[in-house]
């Protein structure tokens, strides 16, 4: 970007307001005033004073007096445009930078979103605004290489890392429609994989941006590791999707999520939607003991008890949960066993600590410690990305 003077760049920025009246005695845009000028410049409103003082004696800017558009306050404040002879002077200049060789893509003013109205961020054009909303909506810390973005004028250090002020972010994302922000968040959902790691992130902008079928699809690939993550923002991002198509079985994994956070209010939420079924029935006896119901919850699981690797071990939870734990043991090792034979692990070490808490009830510690050891050994490894927003 080139280096242009302090008198350079308010040519340039007043520029953008050649289609205004002077004359104008309300509805004045903040950015030409010495306050706005000064802030889109990134200089002190003295210093603004300063110059454009100057150019007015030189004939490139005249003065008015107008109201501000959206501003409480009612006396006329001081307002700048340029004169023809401000824009040959600038229209001069650009010319000869750009024969000197100076790319035209330089040649514009580098202005800072945290300094910009709402007036001039709607003002953008769709390119621009495009690339500006897509970075407003991440909430990841990303740089630019990681964003793909290229050109001046855009909010990365000089690291090269997104900086940006909440407020601007908010008051940028406040000039957007609905359909807008959609596709905003379907760029943004294009900047991440479709791996674990990165799924938190594309999983929320694909279900903002109404890729629906797209998103439940990815959730549903992932969907006992999504049971597993502990993660509030993933339950929350799951049942935006699941208020739009009926999943079971990425249902079932969702309550069971919600039933682990202490979010049994989401779980039966989730659950009223889902397929009536044993497995369900099982996943409602589950809620129903982390309520407390105990009693309740064990009438439910005795009512659904079927050949799967889910009912069992919900039974045997609630045997443990009412004291009857040499028959707890008997199901929660039928778990075990149909889990193994049919090749799906999900709640293993679940099942395991199940196993070690109904055998050192029963007096058997050695053989309590060895399972605890064994659960701790199966669970997975859930770690994801958390460099978000402050």
């Amino acid at each position: 970007m080139y280096d242009f003077t302090v008198h350079q760049k308010m040519l340039l920025h007043l520029s953008k307001f050649g289609y205004l009246d002077i004359g104008m005695e309300f509805g004045a845009p903040e950015d030409i005033t010495q306050d706005g000028a000064a802030a889109a410049l990134g200089i002190t409103r003295s210093h603004a004073c300063t110059v454009l003082i100057r150019m007015e004696k030189l004939g490139e800017v005249k003065q008015g007096l107008a109201r501000v558009k959206n501003s409480n306050c009612r006396v006329k404040r001081k307002i700048y445009l340029l004169t023809e002879s401000g824009q040959r002077t600038l229209d001069r200049l650009l010319a000869e930078l750009e024969a000197s060789g100076v790319p035209k893509s330089e040649l514009v003013l580098r202005q800072s979103i945290d300094r910009m109205s709402a007036d001039s961020m709607r003002a953008m054009d769709q390119e621009t605004r495009r690339t500006i909303g897509m970075l407003c909506v991440l909430r990841r810390r990303l740089n630019r290489a990681e964003t793909g973005v290229d050109g001046a004028g855009f909010p990365f250090d000089s690291k090269g890392n997104l900086s940006m002020n909440p407020e601007s972010r908010e008051r940028f994302l406040g000039t957007a429609e609905k359909e807008e922000t959609e596709s905003w968040h379907s760029a943004a959902a294009d900047l991440y994989s479709g791996n674990w790691e990165d799924l938190p992130e594309r999983l929320r902008h694909l279900a903002l941006a109404g890729r629906n079928r797209e998103a439940l699809k990815l959730a549903s690939k992932y969907r006992f590791k999504i049971a597993d993550s502990g993660s509030a923002d993933l339950l929350e991002t799951v049942r935006i999707l699941l208020g739009t198509a009926e999943d079971t079985e990425l249902s079932l994994c969702a309550a069971l999520l919600a039933v682990r956070l202490g979010n049994t209010g989401a779980a039966w939420e989730i659950l009223g939607n889902a397929e009536e079924n044993d497995r369900t029935e099982a996943m409602k006896a589950e809620t129903l003991l982390a309520e407390g119901k105990t009693e309740e919850a064990l009438g439910t699981a005795l009512n659904c008890y079927s050949t799967d690797c889910d009912t069992p071990l919900t039974l045997g939870k609630c045997m443990n949960a009412a004291g009857r734990h040499s028959e707890a043991l008997v199901y929660i090792r039928a778990a075990r066993r149909r889990m193994m034979e049919s090749g799906c692990l999900f709640r293993l070490e679940e099942a395991a600590e199940e196993e070690a808490a109904a055998n050192r009830a029963l007096g058997r510690p050695e053989r309590a410690g060895a399972l605890e050891m064994s659960a701790e050994a199966s669970k997975p490894d859930l770690r994801i990305r958390r460099w978000c927003w402050p």
